[in-house]
């Protein structure tokens, strides 16, 4: 009876272990388009900005 029990936990626990492998292999795999959409962001920031600092640099003189 015992034995049955603990193989039923330890099936249990090998369950939650492949669930949480899962959900890394999903964040490992977000993290890259993250960090891509980020530098995208970045970029057209600085695309944006840029005029309008280079204006107001002109004004200034």
């Amino acid at each position: 009876m015992q034995l049955s029990v603990i193989s039923y936990q330890l099936s249990v626990i090998s369950y939650q272990l492949s669930v949480i492998s899962n959900q890394l292999s999903v964040i490992s795999y977000q993290l890259p388009v993250i960090s891509y959409q980020l530098s995208v962001t970045s970029y057209q920031l600085s695309v944006t900005t840029s005029p309008l600092i280079t204006d107001s640099v002109s004004n200034l003189n």
